[in-house]
């Protein structure tokens, strides 16, 4: 994955991906795959804004058996196998359970039914799937159950619960990664920090864009038979600024969060009742906000919201933390969740309908592909709006299909369901390094984690970030190793690049002040950064996301504790 803004800007690309959230990354990967020229850049880092905030939930759509929309569940019951079976070092089963009431549409008997037709529409979900990636069936249990298997649910009316099974990501961030591995070992160029200011080409055809490197601030210009702007919330602002004018039927943007908190249901994930209405067709009652078991975490989510404003104006501030927290006590207060439990703050955008009162949003449900020569009547121009993780490669899929016809070349068939993600492969490492890994690092939980982070793929990255056999301190020099494996083949380039979405130890409340430091020299020392720039880096890490480390012996202690910080 070398960042080469020169190659970028000396050649004539097929298709150019503006953007590289999931579904930039997943168009990218695909086009690539099927032979075709392929370039991508991104504003900021790889997947930093809507792709990071997320649930972690690779689903199969059982809630939307409540809208009816049974096609929309088979789809989601398709991907969710193709991402269990291309990354299973990334992407896990795992259980939910539901709190049924009452005897109607939401009882017992109709969500049994309910679990029985999910079963059917996905007869074949454990096709080729190796035993630990298989998808159970599902079914109901009692009052009693329930009850006890979340104690302090809201028992009024209760009468049982709903269980089914879905996919987890283990780290989205990496999954999103592999993709542009894949996309980039099938020939395809990728540069981040490489903001579009704007189209080539005139009024009727575009031609590529304008581009400028915002770590240099230096202008460049890529060209491209067919560009597709896949800017996830900012898809509107690139066509207002190129072309002077908006994507027709534009719905607007809600405001979403998730938050990581101390570990409360280690086994499976559960959901609770909000006091919002939910816009379902059967069973229409409350929202659900889903605890979902992450590591030694737990994620807690989705809070929904209006959003209006221009997109890089939204933030997420401890009051909106706080606020949610309390949504979250009134849903379920045996949880007691205070500010001080909040570890980490995903936040981010997603394309929804405003309620009559603005109060509420009605999430869009709908992938988009606005073919621009039909809308518009520009040549060269598609536009890819997603909703969801899960269908991502499903999307990218129709996006490639597209630029097919607009490069007026004979169709490639996508050939990703038989091409595992980098990692992914089921082949045992028998290199010297590995070994050296496995006997030395000793520590259990830590070796197979960066076994679980990058698969088969583990010893390249010892390899690559400079890993060296016999230090002292065996979990300190893995960590620096990452950190040199993410600049030198990842293009981290900023701190926040490096400890926000190429290790997880932010998320997960584990990166106190001693260990962000750290990381910061290590990635200063690669990149020649002086004492200030270090400094300015550090500073710049506090401001970007609200959250704290862990407490106990992780911590850095009073002097070194960072505290939350308001964006």
């Amino acid at each position: 994955m070398e960042r080469d803004l020169e190659r970028l800007s000396q050649e004539v690309f097929d298709v150019l991906v503006v953007g590289g959230g999931i579904h930039g990354a997943c168009i990218a990967r695909d086009a690539a795959v099927r032979g075709l020229k392929v370039a991508l850049v991104e504003r900021e880092d790889f997947g930093a804004a809507t792709s990071h905030n997320s649930l972690k939930l690779i689903h199969g759509g059982f809630r939307y058996l409540q809208h009816l929309d049974f096609p929309r569940v088979r789809q989601s019951l398709q991907e969710r196998h193709y991402w269990l079976w291309a990354a299973p070092h990334l992407v896990r089963p795992l259980k939910f359970l539901m709190p049924l009431y009452g005897h109607t549409t939401r009882g017992p008997a109709a969500l049994w039914a309910a679990t029985q037709l999910y079963q059917l529409l996905g007869m074949d979900r454990n096709r080729d799937l190796p035993p630990g990636q298989r998808i159970p069936a599902g079914g109901v249990v009692s009052r009693a159950e329930c009850q006890r298997l979340i104690p302090g649910v809201d028992s009024a009316g209760l009468s049982g619960g709903a269980y089914w099974y879905d996919g987890q990501m283990l780290d989205a961030d990496r999954l999103l990664l592999a993709c542009l591995h894949d996309a980039c070992a099938a020939g395809a160029v990728v540069a981040n920090h490489c903001e579009a200011t704007g189209f080539l080409g005139d009024e009727t055809r575009v031609a590529g864009v304008k581009a400028r490197d915002r770590l240099t601030d230096d202008p460049l210009e890529i060209r491209a038979r067919l560009t597709v702007n896949a800017c996830g919330p900012w898809v509107d602002g690139l066509l207002a600024r190129g072309l002077q004018r908006r994507r027709q039927g534009f719905t607007g943007l809600s405001k979403c969060m998730n938050l990581v908190i101390p570990q409360l249901n280690p086994g499976f994930g559960f959901a609770v009742r909000s006091h919002r209405a939910s816009d379902a067709v059967v069973g229409k009652s409350r929202r659900l906000f889903f605890f979902t078991p992450w590591h030694d975490r737990t994620v807690v989510g989705t809070s929904h919201l209006p959003y209006t404003g221009a997109p890089d104006d939204c933030r997420f501030t401890e009051q909106d933390v706080a606020e949610f927290l309390a949504e979250l006590d009134a849903a379920y207060p045996s949880a007691g969740l205070r500010l001080e439990d909040v570890y980490y703050c995903y936040g981010g955008m997603t394309p929804a309908e405003e309620d009559a009162q603005g109060k509420e949003v009605r999430r869009s449900r709908s992938s988009e592909i606005v073919d621009h020569r039909h809308s518009h009547g520009i040549q060269g121009l598609i536009s890819a709006v997603g909703v969801k993780w899960t269908t991502a490669r499903w999307v990218a899929e129709q996006a490639v299909d597209r630029a097919f016809e607009h490069l007026d070349q004979t169709r490639v068939a996508c050939r990703l369901r038989q091409r595992p993600l980098p990692g992914g492969r089921d082949t045992p490492d028998t290199t010297v390094l590995a070994e050296q890994a496995r006997r030395e690092l000793g520590n259990e939980v830590t070796f197979s984690r960066l076994r679980g982070t990058f698969g088969s793929e583990y010893s390249r990255v010892l390899a690559d970030g400079g890993w060296q056999a016999g230090e002292a301190d065996g979990a300190a020099a893995l960590l620096r190793a990452r950190c040199r494996y993410a600049i030198r083949m990842e293009q981290a380039r900023r701190l926040g690049d490096l400890v926000f979405r190429r290790l997880d130890l932010s998320h997960r409340g584990h990166l106190d002040a001693a260990t962000l430091r750290d990381c910061a020299e290590t990635m200063g020392a690669e990149l020649g950064w002086s004492a200030a720039r270090v400094a300015s880096e550090l500073a710049a890490v506090q401001r970007e996301r609200l959250w704290r480390p862990a407490p106990g012996p992780v911590s850095a202690g009073e002097d070194g504790a960072l505290s939350p910080v308001t964006p």
